[in-house]
């Protein structure tokens, strides 16, 4: 009985774990857009996204600088 319980336990959390990381993958596509535009900071961006931290939306801001500075170059 109690293998049955843990089964479906480890079931529910391996679930649950799969909508949250959907739901980061949503969420830093639209951060990307967002930072990119300019149209939030940082701050406000972690205030809207609830599985971004501000160390995710600094790194991904990082990567937006890096990929325009490769643009500047190519350009």
């Amino acid at each position: 009985m109690l293998y049955k319980i843990d089964e479906k336990q480890i079931l529910l959390d391996y679930i649950e774990l799969e909508r949250y990381e959907a739901r980061k993958e949503g969420e830093t596509k639209v951060a990307i857009r967002v930072l990119k535009d300019g149209r939030l900071s940082i701050k406000e961006a972690a205030e809207c996204f609830s599985t971004l931290t501000i160390k995710d939306l600094k790194k991904i801001q990082e990567e937006i600088l890096q990929l325009s500075e490769q643009e500047a170059q190519t350009d």
